[in-house]
């Protein structure tokens, strides 16, 4: 199956026998592979020092000796070498600023663009059967924040909801807005509610505080991206998250699906209602030695994760993350084949990186700032 028709039917893509599948992901990484050495400079030049060409991929075994572009390279005042698109083809410049405060500069020509979106709104399909609803999203739009990678990964949910809403405005964060609005829709459309998970976590927190229980629609789903640590270092429980979901907002643990993925790579993974995230048939997932990168580890060991994306033609999409997990290639229960993948931790010393972490860091700011204001003493009367 080419790329172009996994992209154009991503349900079948998604369940390809395991060995068409695999024959699938080598033709499409082999292709991008040799489209990059052969029209990027730089990259070039760390293949020939590999000493490999796409000539020497025919198998998912090969696919561990493509060379892989360490994500802090995105980071860099140079990242512009990166490019096998020229510049002025560039469409799309996504952000993301960690709390180091340095933004990692992912650059999408026309081409990768078109590709991410046809694939993205396909996984969207295939994974949570939107149609219509509404949509309460716990993030700020992308007018207010155009190159937030997580934001524009939400934004694309948009057109299958018949209503939507964004409730962070200016870094800041309204839940009695939130709850008004699945109450106006309550009796009109099912309610899905997205967002990175500690901003639903503080919908989850007013509600208990203030002891309210609402029970959203059968259908409902509640959808996250961000991560699972707060910009404190913090974890945030998924059990204990999915317990105050079902208890507050009545949506069973098997309707929160989570996604993975990083706004240098194109590949993101959906959660299916078994709570395995799903590799996409036009990526593929190589965990690697913590201590020597170049050695790539067999499945169910955990490890360094590199994402390997056929989808980008304005770089190469062969990306060494900071994120140390593990994959699983055993058949899962929802019918979908190939790896899924669990994320773990970020390596030690590595910052914690994601659009996530920095709208609660802001917020959090916003609101010590707000805590800390004297309030002005009264005027005084004259007698």
């Amino acid at each position: 199956m080419q790329l172009a028709a996994m992209l154009g039917d991503a349900g079948a893509a998604f369940r390809l026998p395991n060995a068409e599948r695999e024959a699938a992901v080598v033709a499409a990484l082999r292709s991008a592979f040799a489209s990059h050495a052969g029209h990027n400079a730089f990259y070039r030049a760390q293949c020939e020092a590999a000493g490999v060409t796409a000539a020497d991929i025919s198998s998912v075994a090969d696919l561990a000796r493509i060379p892989l572009l360490p994500v802090g390279m995105f980071k860099q005042p140079d990242a512009h070498v990166l490019m096998t698109a020229p510049l002025t083809d560039v469409e799309l410049e996504i952000r993301s600023t960690g709390t180091g405060g340095v933004p990692s500069v992912a650059r999408r020509d026309t081409t990768t663009a078109t590709r991410v979106v046809t694939a993205l709104i396909g996984q969207y399909r295939d994974f949570f059967g939107i149609a219509k609803g509404a949509g309460l999203f716990l993030s700020p739009s992308t007018a207010e924040t155009p190159e937030m990678g997580m934001v524009k990964v939400f934004n694309l949910l948009n057109g299958l909801f018949d209503d939507h809403a964004y409730v962070v405005r200016d870094y800041a964060f309204d839940p009695e807005e939130a709850l008004g609005l699945l109450n106006r829709w309550e009796e009109s459309m099912t309610r899905h509610i997205i967002g990175p998970p500690f901003l639903v976590g503080r919908l989850l927190r007013y509600l208990e505080l203030e002891d309210i229980s609402l029970k959203l629609d059968p259908e409902s789903l509640v959808i996250t991206l961000g991560g699972w640590k707060r910009y404190t270092g913090e974890s945030i429980s998924r059990r204990d998250f999915d317990e105050k979901v079902e208890r507050h907002l009545g949506v069973p643990a098997g309707r929160v699906r989570d996604m993975y993925g990083m706004i240098e790579s194109n590949m993101l993974a959906v959660e299916c209602e078994h709570h395995r995230k799903h590799v996409p048939p036009w990526s593929y997932i190589s965990i690697r030695d913590v201590e020597d990168t170049s050695i790539e580890l067999p499945a169910g060991r955990t490890g360094v994760i590199a994402l390997l994306d056929a989808l980008s033609t304005s770089y190469p999409g062969f990306i060494l993350s900071e994120d140390v997990g593990e994959v699983d290639s055993s058949p899962c229960p929802c019918g979908r084949t190939g790896q899924t993948v669990s994320f773990r931790r970020r390596l030690q010393g590595a910052e914690l990186g994601c659009c996530a972490v920095s709208i609660e860091k802001f917020l959090d700011s916003q609101e010590i700032v707000a805590e800390c204001e004297v309030p002005a003493a009264p005027a005084r009367t004259e007698a």
